[in-house]
């Protein structure tokens, strides 16, 4: 009976923390927390995802971004491809997904020469970092655009998506490969 006794001790902390914790889950669940406030006026979104081919091999790095045919809409509808040249778009960055409506696909890939400067260590002194700062920040390093204009000009792209209630899946291609100096 004091062994039952001396169990029933030792997990009444632990009850009591289960307890507590469920308390708290189940207040935070019904009171809202955890839950993230959208803008005013922000619409309903469905997943996105797009797909973007150069030459017909994937796209890595590129920005698509969504533009409405007609009208305007608050917020950026935004994706960056990854190694398979697939973007799943958000809107107003951090909210997957993309509002119902039909929108024209504009794409971009910008490419920066790398620095001259060599990165310091991890571990180099606050010094060294300072130095590499102000010498990559005054130097001049050109930029590329390494995809075609038009499909990055809402008026000239012949790719759109129309997103509908549900998940959207489109491909594209972006014809073949350039390399046109960006001011």
């Amino acid at each position: 009976m004091t062994e039952l006794r001396n169990n029933y001790s030792l997990n009444k902390p632990t009850m009591q923390i289960r307890l507590f914790i469920i308390t708290l889950l189940a207040v935070c669940t019904f009171s809202g927390c955890g839950k993230e406030q959208r803008p005013a006026g922000f619409p309903p979104l469905y997943p996105c995802q797009i797909t973007i081919t150069q030459g017909e091999q994937p796209l890595e790095d590129a920005l698509v971004r969504l533009l409405p045919e007609s009208g305007s809409f608050a917020w950026g509808i935004t994706g960056k491809t990854d190694a398979h040249g697939t973007a799943k778009i958000s809107t107003h960055t951090n909210y997957p997904g993309a509002p119902e409506g039909t929108f024209k696909v504009c794409v971009s890939k910008i490419y920066e020469t790398p620095s001259a400067f060599p990165q310091p260590a991890k571990d180099a002194p606050y010094e060294d970092w300072e130095a590499w700062r102000g010498q990559t920040n005054s130097e001049q390093r050109p930029k590329y655009q390494l995809v075609k204009p038009e499909y990055d000009d809402v008026k000239l792209t012949p790719h759109s998506i129309s997103i509908t209630k549900g998940k959207n899946k489109a491909a594209f291609d972006v014809g073949e490969a350039v390399r046109i100096a960006v001011q």
